[in-house]
């Protein structure tokens, strides 16, 4: 599946940065993911150029630019909103932020079952808790590397 604008933005705004002509930019683009346009690229073609874009010295938009961040806001406890199903948006950070920590799904299991007390997250709310703790847990290890 090929990326979005947002991601396709990041690849020209890389471009831009490094000051890459045309030609160069091409090239990277179909040694580094076999691709010859940025609209070709899926969301692997597009991890390898940016790994590469930042190789070279591109330094992104945040602190951590290729990464997913959370987006929505807390959802308060008495609203119907929590209750409903958990987004894609969600699954896809919780499949990052475990992709960072090194878990299993035996330990994500039952990292859900101690918080949420069931093995995997189905509402709004729950995929909010366990975003809430995987952070923590992420943001602990960063703190005891220093």
């Amino acid at each position: 599946m090929a990326i979005g604008r947002k991601k396709k933005a990041l690849v020209h705004i890389a471009k831009e940065d490094l000051h890459l002509d045309e030609e160069s930019y091409r090239q990277i683009l179909k040694g580094v993911a076999g691709v010859e346009s940025s609209t070709r690229l899926n969301r692997e073609g597009f991890e390898k150029v940016m790994k590469r874009f930042q190789e070279m010295g591109f330094k992104g938009l945040l602190p951590h630019p290729y990464h997913p961040s959370p987006k929505g806001r807390l959802i308060p406890s008495g609203s119907p909103r929590g209750l409903e199903s958990i987004t894609q948006g969600q699954n896809d950070f919780i499949s990052y932020l475990l992709e960072e920590l090194g878990w299993e799904e035996g330990h994500y299991h039952a990292f859900c079952k101690r918080i949420i007390k069931v093995p995997e997250p189905k509402t709004k709310r729950d995929g909010q808790k366990i975003i809430i703790g995987l952070m923590a847990i992420l943001r602990k290890k960063a703190i005891q590397k220093m």
